[in-house]
């Protein structure tokens, strides 16, 4: 992705991971399933599904608190009622100060 510059948080906070599925004309899409997997920097994954994620307005998240400095690499992927199914791969990095 050109030109993507990721999320920087300070240790110690969390942040709204969030699931947000549109379809190609810009549509929102409601998963029947779900699943968010967060690689920390330890190399440790973390994943949440079901009822882990919190149904928002036209989208899904996860309340995250990051155990340490780092980056994370997380992946969404959903899976709609006509069996499609789509993954998304981001990331942030985490820091002991603000800049």
């Amino acid at each position: 992705m050109a030109g993507y510059n990721p999320n920087v948080y300070v240790l110690g906070g969390k942040t709204e991971v969030r699931i947000d599925v549109t379809a190609i004309d810009g549509s929102k899409i409601t998963p029947i399933e779900s699943r968010l997997s967060i690689k920390e920097p330890s190399g440790t994954i973390v994943t949440y599904s079901g009822a882990d994620l919190v149904q928002a307005s036209g989208y899904l998240y996860y309340l995250y608190a990051f155990p340490t400095v780092g980056w994370y690499q997380y992946e969404a992927w959903v899976k709609d009622v006509t069996g499609r199914e789509d993954a998304a791969t981001r990331g942030f990095e985490v820091v002991d100060q603000v800049y």
